[in-house]
């Protein structure tokens, strides 16, 4: 080839070069731009508006009920900017455990590979659902974003007052059997992430950030306040008290699907335009104190007697209740405290849910 071709070739390889650099640029900032612009409100995806207060009338709440899923930020990707702060400690905590990778040494797991009528399930179990009062055995289903639930359980049981529960005994172990309906129709709701009104099939194992953050603004990273439950965001103890009861109050159904968990909840929605619960007099003077100490919060904070709520008390991510102790006394404590007592004197009770079979 003579030197002025390769001149030639060489000028226009350089060329190409140039522009496509140049055309890469042009992408990139394109799509850094849409990324950084705030979707329009209830359009099925991002919704960023907030209410700013309890001015707002249950009205102007969202309601995503029935809305396909919208586009969230995946925990993975939350872990980009948070993986120093909350990703090490969200692993070990109870609403991240809710389901969990099985553990081959775990009480729970060994109990069932020791009893006869269970064992044949072993190989199958690829997670555990529930911790304290009870554990369940799930396999992966062949449909997409759905688990067997096994019909045995394992009854974890305390050696002391202040004791790990490091043992337990096995319930309705004869005629076990995997169910493929159950936990779609009864757990999905509180134990996984993001549930599809239509199918009832999970977007993701445990709670994702999605759960208590709902549809994020991505630019929040400059300002924490546009985050439900962000540093500074000025949500209304009505909001916040929705956040937790979707899965705290359980002794409702959903207005739509008539399942025991809300259908589609996002944060920021009213809850209670979907979510049925009686919280009567009647009611509550049935359940047992914790569970009545949910469902009298959440009636007092609709009734605009009070503005305290869940994270007035626990730091979800800190899985701390240091606040618990710090807050002024009032109606709601009697539920679990003797009156003109110690906070350290809690009554004595035992908590059982017909849902969830325990």
């Amino acid at each position: 080839m003579s030197s002025d071709l390769k001149n030639r070739a060489r000028m226009s390889r350089t060329s190409r070069s140039a522009a496509l650099a140049a055309l890469s640029w042009v992408l990139c900032l394109t799509i850094g731009v849409l990324m950084a612009s705030p979707g329009p409100a209830n359009s099925g995806g991002a919704n960023t508006e907030q209410p700013s207060s309890d001015s707002k009338s249950n009205s102007e709440w969202g309601d995503h009920v029935d809305a396909p899923l919208p586009d969230y930020v995946t925990g993975e990707e939350c872990l980009f900017c948070h993986r120093d702060d909350w990703g090490n400690r969200w692993a070990k905590n109870y609403h991240q455990r809710t389901v969990r990778a099985v553990e081959a040494d775990s009480p729970a797991m060994k109990a069932l590979a020791a009893d006869a009528d269970t064992k044949s399930f072993v190989s199958d179990t690829a997670y555990l659902l529930g911790t304290r009062r009870q554990i369940r055995f799930l396999k992966r289903s062949n449909e997409y974003g759905k688990f067997g639930l096994l019909s045995a359980a394992y009854t974890p049981v305390a050696r002391g007052a202040n004791s790990r529960r490091a043992h337990g005994k096995h319930v309705e172990t004869k005629n076990s059997h995997w169910d493929e309906q159950k936990f779609a129709k009864s757990c999905a709701g509180c134990h996984t992430t993001a549930v599809d009104p239509q199918t009832h099939a999970f977007s993701a194992i445990s709670l994702d950030c999605y759960a208590c953050h709902g549809v994020v603004n991505l630019l929040h990273s400059k300002d924490t306040k546009l985050v439900a439950f962000g540093k500074g965001s000025p949500d209304p103890p009505k909001m916040q008290l929705a956040n937790c009861a979707q899965c705290h109050l359980r002794t409702g159904k959903s207005k739509k699907s008539g399942l025991p968990y809300p259908t589609n909840f996002v944060v920021g929605d009213n809850l209670f335009r979907d979510y049925q619960v009686d919280l009567s007099d009647k009611a509550l003077a049935q359940m047992n104190p914790g569970d009545r100490h949910v469902a009298q919060n959440v009636r007092e904070v609709l009734e605009g007697k009070s503005t305290t709520t869940c994270v007035s008390c626990h730091d979800v991510h800190r899985q701390s209740s240091t606040k618990h102790r710090q807050v002024a006394e009032g109606a709601t404590c009697i539920s679990c405290h003797e009156p003109g007592q110690p906070k350290s004197k809690v009554t004595k009770y035992e908590v059982h849910s017909t849902l969830c079979e325990y």
